[in-house]
């Protein structure tokens, strides 16, 4: 076609399209932000696949996506979608009490009420470091008290906070190690023995923290490469062997603080209950060294009827969330509370309290 001039004018520049560039960006863009709106979904999916490597590639992956996600609130698309189709009400029921509670005072129903974790604590373990002269300290800015965290991908969620906290001490040197997707249930995949002995070598820390088992509920190999059907009596075997050579490797020197953090409550009934039975095979380990110091945390992130909680009343009477939407892994907050109640547990020797007191 042509112009009064009687040029010819472009087809294309009538066409009213989209260049394919800008077509294919805006596809990405969409699906990106579809996979961050619906990563709690993917990751409980993710969750609840058979015990293998494509379960442990998938929690790996959607774990800290739905981290950052939950952290930037992209998730709540998601959440009056399915509160609206009536699914997830656990989540819809938690989040109103939440925005009730703040909006008044006073709660108005004592049901809502969640005990604060001062109320809710048991009898103080104490660690015993022998009589110590705290007037001169071993440890300054030059020759720091190290701590280091190890762990699965529970320790990803309050490691860094808790190096963050404990460093506020110009004398403390922390390190957080975790490893997605591992446990003491694969060392084919990350064998944690190793690594251990080798931190213990290399970097003889004062305090080691210790959390496994969100991954190890699964069949194991043995060494004579039989596979053990997970909580059979030949499995608890084989599972307190490998629970039993960790802990003697932190422990290895007699004044070395060596914490070991049982798993919190999980929202999964089923899930729940195994973290239970692994928890009890931590702590007959722990009662067998006087060196390793268990942890209980269902205390911690229980409500008053000893229920998981997702939401809890901090010191000043906030409702705060401790939890993140997978009903696994612990939120920022919560992250915060757990570096809070080891530290705690830390500073039960005396001479390591006067650090924080400088």
């Amino acid at each position: 076609m042509e112009n009064g001039t009687g040029a010819e004018l472009n087809p294309q520049s009538r066409s009213g399209g989209f260049p394919a560039g800008q077509v294919f960006l805006s596809g990405v863009a969409g699906l990106t932000l579809a996979a961050f709106i619906n990563s709690s979904a993917l990751l409980t999916d993710a969750e609840r696949l058979p015990d293998s490597r494509s379960r442990s590639l998938s929690v790996a992956i959607w774990t800290p996506i739905e981290a950052a996600a939950s952290t930037l609130r992209l998730t709540w698309p998601r959440t009056v979608g399915d509160s609206l189709l009536g699914r997830s009400g656990d989540e819809g029921h938690i989040t109103l009490r939440r925005e009730h509670i703040e909006a008044v005072s006073e709660p108005q129903s004592e049901e809502w009420l969640v005990l604060s974790v001062e109320e809710e604590q048991g009898p103080e373990l104490h660690l015993d470091q022998g009589a110590t002269d705290t007037s001169e300290s071993i440890w300054d800015p030059g020759n720091p008290f190290t701590i280091w965290v190890l762990g699965d991908s529970m320790v990803q969620f309050f490691g860094e906070t808790f190096v963050m906290m404990a460093e506020k001490s110009p004398s403390v040197s922390a390190t957080a190690e975790p490893k997605l997707a591992s446990g003491l249930s694969r060392p084919d995949y990350f064998d944690w023995p190793a690594r251990i002995s080798e931190v213990m070598t290399t970097y003889d820390p004062d305090a080691v923290i210790l959390m496994f088992g969100g991954n190890d509920a699964q069949n194991i190999r043995a060494d004579d490469g039989r596979w053990l059907d997970r909580f059979s009596e030949q499995w608890e075997e084989e599972y307190r062997r490998r629970i039993a050579l960790v802990m003697d490797l932190a422990a290895s020197e007699p004044e070395r603080i060596v914490l070991w953090v049982g798993q919190p409550p999980m929202r999964g009934v089923g899930f729940d209950l195994r973290m239970n039975q692994l928890n009890d095979l931590y702590r007959a380990e722990a009662d067998e060294r006087q060196g390793v110091h268990y942890l209980d945390l269902r205390s911690l992130f229980t409500d008053e009827s000893g229920n998981y909680a997702r939401y809890l009343l901090d010191s000043s009477g906030q409702l705060v969330d401790v939890r993140l939407t997978d009903g696994v892994h612990l939120s920022h907050w919560g992250g915060e509370w757990l570096s809070e109640f080891l530290l705690k547990e830390i500073k039960k020797s005396p001479e390591v309290e006067e650090l924080w007191n400088e």
